[in-house]
């Protein structure tokens, strides 16, 4: 009768741990159950996701003193893997190598409008993943059929984006490093045009923009960091003040935290740190020199133009002007209403007796028929013993009368109005 070991027994009576395994590089994780203390990260192991048997690596593993057991209906790895599994694994991966090229040959020759990117074969070269991107739907059923009957395999076929594509195929982005979503990266984060904003990056596509043709994923990885540090800096275009003066803010730099003011005093602008923003004793009561001076000079303007638009008085108006020694100059810049036409004429009137016209000349003036019109008096004209220096207006005499009644000549031709009756009360009963 034979005696099983004791350390052979120990490891049969070990509980299981849970370990997890990556198929490639920066993929997903799977679970399986291994025995505690004869699996570690880093070791490959053999194991069925659920089309065939495949190569993983161990990337995780429990603690198996912590008591925790393993999820119910977890599947367990089949074995470690050996060197022979290895050359399998390589020349099932020749293989795939050989189906993507025939692939896109036969694509090209039917015009099939679809682009293979990678083939993931099992252990056995028996079941293989296409992966391809295509813009429509396409019908590629002749193709897999071809495939399948030249390689004894069975294929599927799915689709892949092109944040997808960047990951199978691998390569270098334009910081000279390994792509991120190819290494280490296992799920791709949102980016979007807001986070190139927040960071003070060029919105050009070409610097912004990675080998997918899609944002890049790195802009994610410092936006937080940046929002953090944007909240303590004064948005641009806001007025603020600072030991230099009052000023505007033109632009920021969020890393060294200074902001670019413009100030109101000075033409250059200064970088202000973000600590002395708001250290001054200037407000916006009292404005800046510079501020007072872009005022007048505007003000001084809007004088020239409305000079400029001013109409030039006639030259012979202007000699007439000059030979009356009596006439007053008016000035250009004299605000005030603009004269009627009979204080016209009686300014006329004085002007004609202080310069000694004969006396025939005013009496004709003076008897000169006028329209006779309400004297109406300015509000602002002055009253008491100015009022009694004015001239006194003179009267129209009234026309003669022959005795005969004009409105009996027209009353023929008038029509008459009807006299409007009174309208009688209604009486009130007693």
């Amino acid at each position: 009768m034979t005696t099983q070991a004791p350390e052979a027994t120990a490891e049969a009576d070990a509980p299981d741990a849970l370990v997890g395994v990556r198929l490639r590089e920066a993929a997903r994780i799977y679970h399986f159950t291994a025995p505690a203390s004869a699996v570690f990260p880093g070791d490959y192991v053999i194991v069925d996701p659920g089309h065939g048997e495949a190569i993983a690596r161990v990337v995780t593993a429990s603690d198996p003193e912590s008591g925790a057991a393993p999820p119910a209906n977890t599947r367990s790895i089949i074995r470690l893997a050996d060197q022979d599994d290895r050359d399998r694994a390589a020349e099932s991966q020749r293989i795939a190598d050989q189906i993507l090229v025939d692939m896109r040959r036969i694509c090209v020759e039917r015009g099939i409008d679809l682009y293979p990117i990678a083939v993931q074969p099992n252990l056995e070269a028996s079941h293989a993943t296409a992966y391809f991107q295509a813009d429509d739907h396409i019908d590629f059923r002749s193709l897999v059929d071809q495939l399948q009957d030249d390689h004894r395999i069975t294929l599927h076929m799915q689709h892949a984006g092109s944040r997808d594509r960047a990951k199978l195929t691998d390569g270098y982005d334009i910081c000279g490093l390994r792509l991120c979503c190819a290494s280490w990266m296992t799920d791709f984060p949102k980016v979007g045009i807001r986070t190139a904003k927040d960071q003070d990056l060029s919105l050009n596509p070409d610097s912004i923009s990675g080998v997918c043709g899609r944002l890049l994923c790195c802009l994610t990885f410092e936006h937080q960091v940046y929002r953090e540090m944007r909240g303590k800096l004064p948005k641009i275009g806001k007025r603020v003040s600072t030991p230099a003066g009052m000023g505007r803010v033109a632009k920021l730099n969020v890393l060294k935290q200074t902001a670019t003011i413009s100030l109101d005093d000075h033409p250059q602008r200064v970088d202000v740190p973000a600590h002395e923003i708001g250290l001054t004793v200037r407000t916006e009561d009292a404005p800046n020199q510079a501020i007072k001076d872009q005022q007048q000079a505007e003000q001084e303007r809007a004088k020239a133009l409305r000079q400029a638009a001013a109409p030039v008085p006639d030259a012979d108006a202007a000699q007439t002007d000059e030979d009356q020694p009596g006439q007053k100059q008016s000035d250009d810049t004299a605000e005030g209403p603009p004269a009627s036409p009979g204080r016209e004429r009686r300014q006329r009137r004085r002007r004609a007796e202080d310069s000694g016209q004969s006396a025939e000349s005013s009496a004709e003036t003076a008897d000169r028929p006028r329209r006779r019109r309400r004297r109406r008096t300015a509000p602002d004209q002055p009253s008491g013993g100015d009022a009694q220096e004015q001239r006194p207006r003179r009267r129209r005499p009234p026309p003669e009368r022959d005795g005969s009644n004009s409105r009996a000549e027209g009353s023929d031709n008038r029509p008459k109005r009807p006299r409007r009756k009174r309208r009688q009360r209604p009486q009130e009963p007693e």
